[in-house]
């Protein structure tokens, strides 16, 4: 019993409802939260993962967490690609191979007769 001599009412649990998600979009930006700001997640095996929010906070500002410097410039790996570069500048272009001709005793590797 409470101090004011009050009693509080049970409520039933609500049913389970299922919705069916097509797109990740549909999903909320704050899925797997709780309002405290901890995150929380499982991996594949099922280990729950539990990230206190104050603990993200300070791995923000770690010295670890900045880019390392002297680091390459790899298009798609270390920035992200460009659309309008749709030929790579850094391969080597492939001379024309003018013999396609083959000499009359060599004959294609993998030829057979059926």
């Amino acid at each position: 019993m409470s101090a004011g001599g009050q009693t509080s009412r049970s409520r039933e649990i609500p049913a389970i409802r299922r919705v069916a998600i097509h797109d990740a979009a549909h999903m909320p930006q704050d899925y797997s939260t709780t309002p405290g700001g901890t995150l929380f997640s499982t991996t594949p095996g099922g280990t729950r993962i539990i990230y206190d929010r104050k603990f993200l906070l300070q791995c923000r500002t770690s010295p670890l967490t900045r880019t390392p410097p002297n680091l390459p410039d790899i298009p798609g790996v270390t920035r992200p690609l460009d659309p309008n570069d749709a030929i790579d500048t850094n391969q080597p272009e492939q001379a024309p191979n003018n013999n396609t001709e083959q000499s009359a005793g060599e004959d294609a590797q993998f030829e057979m007769d059926i």
